[in-house]
């Protein structure tokens, strides 16, 4: 069997080497959360990586089969795997939830199947899968168990899946999914392909919509890192700011949609030094606006968790 050691290493090592638009298992966080943060990673990269990476769905949905069922048996103790060994270990010492860990499979099954969305809600059901549960048990690990927590890292995190596929419309689109909801395109007289057309009036309405419920979003859960301790009140801050980085350059008017805006070097430290300054990240938001409201009133209790899928 793969030692422990060997497992957590190997952990560390792909949460060091894929980028994200916001800090993962970083040197912020106690010495003694990082690998076990490191190893949730692991666990959902590689589990997104099959949805994302593997052609045929059938395919796809056998590994993610595959992927549960190593899941709940490193529940029960460990598992000769370079990730759930570690993951064994990481359930057993913090008692983790092993169904919120099931839900991000859950969310990556539906990917190859659920590839168009109605309304926000919509996005906001299929959020409570693939996001919720990261940022939920960031807090888990590091001891916090209160609702409200939850409810403002819920509303962060799913925050956080909207400017990503506000950054990915043209990535995604290559995948057959379209994460931009229909009735928001209905709402600004626009098609699948008028969206990939040059743009114009109607795109900017757009990106004002989208911008603007996530914006929400961000802002409902703007009161989670004074709230934690010093070290993961600093992370988290990092990931609000990061996330209201990336949905700003996602939502650029100027921005065209073939290109995936990334957050580089000099974004954080222009991000970060502004925090330091004491600027307001949502003063650029126009608070009064319906979509802004409605984001910041999110409520994750009133979103029902989808039903699973089944391969076709």
């Amino acid at each position: 069997m793969i030692s422990l050691e060997d497992s957590f290493s190997y952990c560390k090592q792909m949460a060091e080497s894929h980028y994200e638009n916001f800090p993962v298992a970083s040197g912020l966080l106690p010495k003694s959360t990082r690998l076990p943060i490191a190893v949730i990673y692991a666990f959902a990269r590689t589990a997104d990586d099959f949805a994302d990476e593997i052609p045929d769905t059938r395919e796809a949905f056998e590994k993610l089969s595959m992927w549960r069922e190593l899941l709940f048996r490193a529940a029960s103790g460990p598992v000769d795997h370079p990730v759930f060994r570690a993951l064994s270990e990481v359930i057993s010492s913090f008692s983790l939830p092993v169904e919120w860990l099931d839900h991000l499979i859950r969310a990556f099954e539906r990917d190859r199947v659920v590839t168009r969305h109605q309304s926000f809600v919509d996005l906001l059901g299929y959020s409570k899968l693939s996001a919720n549960p990261v940022g939920r048990l960031l807090l888990w690990v590091h001891g916090y168990r209160d609702e409200a927590l939850f409810k403002s890292s819920d509303a962060i995190c799913t925050a956080l899946q909207l400017a990503n596929f506000w950054q990915d419309i043209d990535v995604d689109r290559k995948k057959d999914r379209i994460y931009v909801p229909t009735d928001e395109l209905s709402a600004c007289h626009l098609s699948e392909d008028e969206l990939f057309a040059a743009s114009d009036d109607r795109h900017l309405k757009l990106l004002k919509r989208l911008e603007s419920f996530t914006g929400g979003l961000f802002y409902r859960g703007r009161d989670l890192p004074p709230k934690v301790g010093f070290r993961l009140s600093i992370e988290l801050r990092l990931v609000l700011l990061g996330g209201l980085g990336i949905l700003k350059m996602g939502c650029d008017p100027a921005r065209r949609i073939s290109e995936r805006p990334v957050l580089r070097k000099a974004d954080w430290l222009r991000i970060f030094g502004g925090s330091l300054l004491g600027s307001d990240p949502f003063g650029r938001f126009d608070h009064s606006h319906p979509l802004f409201q409605e984001g910041a009133a999110y409520d994750p209790d009133v979103i029902p968790l989808l039903d699973p899928v089944r391969s076709p």
